[in-house]
This record gives C-alpha cells, sequence and structure tokens, in this order.
C-alpha cells in the first residue's frame, strides 16, 4: 500500500466529506465545516492518500489565546483503511505540525466507545485528563486526552 500524508487541497473537498459523513452522527452536514477547514486551518488540514484515493484525514489548531496549546479537531480514516497504521501516520503528521506552529501540548477528545482509537491515542503518549458528559449533545460523552510534546515518542507520519 503506497500511503502518502499531505496538506488538504480544494480537489479532495468531496472525498474528504464522504469520510466524514460515514463517520458523523445522522443529519449532521459535513460540507460547511470541511469547506471552512480548508481555510482555516491550511497548514494544518492534513490527508492520508494511498495509491492516489484519499482515505483519511486530520486537522489541527492552536488554540487563539493560548498559542502554545493545540488541538486535534478531528482524526478519521476510511471504514475500509483502518488498522493499517493510517490513524498513526496521520496522529504523528499533526502533532508534528502543530509543534512546528508552536505548540508545547497538543488536546483532544474521544468517544468513550472508541476503543481502538483510545488505544492509538495512549500508545502515543496522550493522558486521559477529563472527561466530559454531553460534550457534543445528550449522549456525546467525551474524554479529554492530553499530551506534551517533549514526550513525543519518536512518531514519524507514514510519508
Amino acid at each position: 500500500m503506497n500511503v502518502r500524508i499531505r496538506e488538504y487541497l480544494d480537489g479532495d473537498f468531496q472525498a474528504v466529506c464522504e469520510i466524514d459523513m460515514e463517520n458523523s452522527p445522522e443529519g449532521c452536514r459535513s460540507e460547511v465545516f470541511i469547506r471552512q477547514a480548508g481555510v482555516l486551518f491550511a497548514g494544518s488540514f492534513l490527508v492520508a492518500e494511498c495509491d492516489g484515493r484519499v482515505t483519511g484525514y486530520t486537522i489541527g489548531a492552536l488554540v487563539q489565546n493560548r498559542p502554545r496549546v493545540g488541538w486535534v479537531i478531528r482524526l478519521v480514516v476510511a471504514e475500509g483503511y483502518r488498522r493499517r497504521g493510517l490513524g498513526r501516520g496521520l496522529l504523528a503528521a499533526v502533532t508534528g505540525r502543530l509543534g512546528e506552529i508552536g505548540a508545547e501540548e497538543v488536546y483532544l477528545t474521544v468517544s468513550p466507545a472508541n476503543h481502538g482509537a483510545r488505544r492509538l491515542y495512549q500508545e502515543h503518549g496522550f493522558m486521559e485528563v477529563g472527561f466530559c458528559p454531553d460534550y457534543f449533545g445528550d449522549g456525546g460523552d467525551r474524554y479529554i486526552l492530553r499530551k506534551g510534546l517533549a514526550d513525543r515518542k519518536g512518531l514519524t507520519p507514514l510519508d
């Protein structure tokens, strides 16, 4: 499998929307978010491409009033491409990019039911620092995880 992680391009819009809709609650429209994220987070909106096909994406950002703090806003791998190292590569790439632009610590949220993602994040140094019931509305509970970038355990992107 030939994998490359690169910055999002406008031509990725439809493929990223399809991946996002696959992984979003019913009734959630991805198009507005994806289009705006392509502008607002241009340097830290990354896609995974396998043999020329977009198969995952991640978006990171610095907190406006705390520029040394970054957040992984989204990290999604298409259903048929999971458990192949794409999530690991995207995570390494986005935390690396956030570090390059000044983040010293990175946060993300994860569903308590998403055991695979929780394992991935914990294997790469993210620690649970909080729990927020109904974070995304009724039933949208999330764990808050944190990683100090000085703790980077040799994560390397798949490019």
